[in-house]
């Protein structure tokens, strides 16, 4: 019994360590981190854009009606 968990043990360790499957040379990956580097504050601006049009909309419309 005890030489029996130091074998499966080492076992389960050895399997763990296989080498991984080469990537597929036709598709490479798509650099995940880079492209969420550059969009993630692209989408940030574009949304206070919005919320700054939203609010130049607002102030136009109340003037027009302050004016008539």
């Amino acid at each position: 019994m005890r030489l029996l968990i130091p074998v499966c043990l080492s076992a389960a360790l050895l399997a763990g360590c296989q080498k991984p499957a080469p990537p597929n040379p036709e598709k490479p990956p798509e650099p995940q981190a880079l492209a969420k580097a550059i969009n993630q504050p692209l989408d940030r601006a574009k949304d206070v854009q919005k919320t700054v049009d939203a609010g130049a909309e607002r102030e136009r419309k109340a003037e027009a009606e302050a004016t008539q």
